[in-house]
Formats: structure tokens, C-alpha cells, sequence
């Protein structure tokens, strides 16, 4: 079975900075992020550095065990509001 996640570095509300955001459709798709991001980091901070960015995941788990990530893949580029 199939859900989506979305990870991203956001601005702050205060304007002072960003933070790191993963959600999911379900609790799934949050895992799956979370999934993505750990298997990814090193390329993900080669390219992005601590540059905004968004991008959608989707990620594939056991229907048996719904907390086991089967695999992810990135469906949207990196998206940079900057541009870069």
C-alpha cells in the first residue's frame, strides 16, 4: 500500500530562521518522510545546505505492518522559493 508525505524547510513565523517539517496524508506518510529523510540526509544537505526547500515523498508499506517502510521516492523536485 501506498501514502504521501511531505517534507520541507520552512520559515519561522517569527521571521528569525526555519525549521524542519515532515507530515503525512496518514501516519504513514509521516513515517515514510521521516523515512525519506534518513536514507537521503547526506544528499539532501549536499544540494539543499540550510536553503528553504519543499518536496512531496511518496512512500510504499507492508499492509501487514503498517509501521514497516517498504520504500520512498521523491514525486516533486526540490522546490527553493529562492530560486537557487
Amino acid at each position: 500500500m501506498a501514502d504521501y508525505g511531505y517534507v520541507g524547510r520552512l520559515p519561522r513565523p517569527d521571521g528569525k530562521g526555519t525549521f524542519f517539517y515532515l507530515a503525512g496524508t496518514h501516519a504513514q506518510g509521516t513515517l515514510g518522510a521521516a523515512h525519506f529523510v534518513a536514507t537521503n540526509l547526506a544528499e539532501l544537505y549536499k544540494e539543499l545546505k540550510n536553503r528553504r526547500f519543499s518536496t512531496v515523498i511518496k512512500c510504499v508499506y507492508d499492509p501487514k505492518d503498517r509501521r514497516k517502510i517498504l520504500s520512498t521516492e521523491r514525486l516533486t523536485p526540490l522546490y527553493r522559493p529562492d530560486g537557487a
